[in-house]
């Protein structure tokens, strides 16, 4: 049970660290590529802006031949002058070919615009913006840079990120195990020495009990036989106490058993139909003001143990008995895809919805239900009955309108 929590508690605390890791990374990445995107902008803006000098001579300079270009392998940064009908008219580019490139992708713009292109394998970043001169556009500027060292730059940060990503991820589900299971020492601790208590006081408890009920079973025979007056009774009531007392002790020694994986269980192919019709009627002979309605589909088989299903059966009738004065109990059973459904419904005092959740757990008992006789263990029981099997239990409620429980058992155990 603690190992299971203690991995839960594990997994909270390691994808919590994971998902704000994972924001601070990301606002980190993006605000990182931001900046060095606008380092590169601006060191292009800024080789536009040495070299407008340049560009304004080329315009009104002699004509050149159509489309020169000169190639200026030993530099970052090249341009080219493009006319009003967007024809490049000259350039000094870094590789050559790549004004065709650009002649298919000019557009005229109003504004300063951006773009980058993967040529060749590497990547450049072209700004265009329109020459104007007394508020006429003379034509066009394409001033670029290779930025492919900054994209690599920001590629070998995005993999150092993930890498940190990675590593801390683990160290921090290592830690967390180990501060999990470090605060939890102590818990551990007081639920052995719990668990341990109830189970020894369990035994050692057994046995004067078994001593005290044939101690009054024998004054009851001597009653019988007139060799003592003693009030019955009281002789009853002492009876019904004891056995109280040891069915409340074998409920702690079964939920004992179950928190340290001690039920082993029997299986065998169990006729469902045939112990859920023996069982009702056992009950129907005993509880005379009550109705009992059986809706049991015949030849119902799951393999499970059958003792164990005994139990849950009678755990599940006996509560509708008891928490009925008047009405109907009524018991249905039938197979749906690969479980049996068994459905117990009573027309009783019903439970009130704040102590749905609860009624699981061990010696919980809603108000309305405290003056009736019974230990609080015994859904607690069935819970580790059907949890042993692979089954789920619901249960719907109603104030004063009744209760019913569904159980869901695998025909066929894994």
């Amino acid at each position: 049970m603690f190992r299971k929590i203690k991995m839960r508690l594990t997994w909270m605390n390691a994808i919590s660290y994971f998902v704000f890791l994972v924001l601070f990374l990301t606002v980190f990445y993006i605000s990182f590529a931001q900046i060095l995107n606008k380092v590169q902008e601006n060191m292009v803006e800024s080789y536009a802006a040495n070299n407008i000098d340049k560009f304004f001579n080329i315009y009104n300079g002699p004509p050149k031949p159509p489309q020169r270009f000169e190639l200026e392998v030993d530099q970052v940064s090249f341009f080219y002058v493009v006319n009003r009908d967007l024809e490049i008219l000259y350039g000094e580019e870094l590789h050559a070919g790549f004004n065709e490139v650009l002649q298919e992708n000019l557009t005229p713009v109003e504004k300063k615009q951006f773009k980058r292109y993967d040529y060749e394998g590497e990547t450049l970043l072209v700004m265009t913006q329109a020459v104007r001169m007394k508020g006429e556009t003379l034509g066009y500027i394409a001033v670029g840079q290779d930025v492919t060292t900054y994209e690599e730059l920001l590629q070998n940060v995005l993999i150092l990120l993930i890498m940190l990503l990675t590593v801390s991820s683990i160290g921090i589900g290592i830690l967390s195990y180990f501060l999990v299971k470090k605060s939890m020492a102590p818990i551990q601790t007081s639920y052995e020495q719990q668990r341990q208590f109830v189970a020894n006081a369990s035994h050692e408890l057994r046995t004067p009990l078994a001593v005290m009920y044939s101690s009054l079973e024998l004054f009851e025979a001597q009653m019988k036989q007139k060799e003592t007056d003693y009030p019955t009774d009281t002789i009853d009531d002492m009876k019904n106490e004891a056995n109280y007392m040891n069915d409340m002790l074998s409920s702690l020694l079964t939920l004992t058993r179950s928190d340290q994986n001690q039920i082993q269980l029997t299986i065998s192919e169990v006729d469902l139909s045939k112990v859920l019709i023996q069982r009702t009627r056992r009950f129907a002979k005993t509880v005379q003001h009550l109705s009992f309605q059986l809706d049991i589909e015949e030849n119902l088989t799951i393999e499970a143990d059958k003792i164990l299903v005994e139990e849950l059966l009678y755990i599940l009738l006996k509560n509708a008995v008891t928490y009925t004065t008047e009405g109907t109990v009524h018991v249905r059973a039938y197979k749906e895809t690969s479980f049996v459904k068994i459905e117990v419904a009573d027309t009783g005092i019903g439970i009130a919805e704040e102590d749905l959740p609860h009624i699981f757990e061990r010696f919980y008992r809603a108000d309305k239900i405290r003056n009736k006789s019974g230990t609080g263990l015994g859904l607690a029981i069935a819970k580790v009955i059907i949890d042993l099997h692979g089954g789920q239990i619901t249960v719907k409620s109603e104030l004063g309108e009744g209760t019913a429980f569904t159980v869901e058992l695998p025909i066929v155990q894994k």
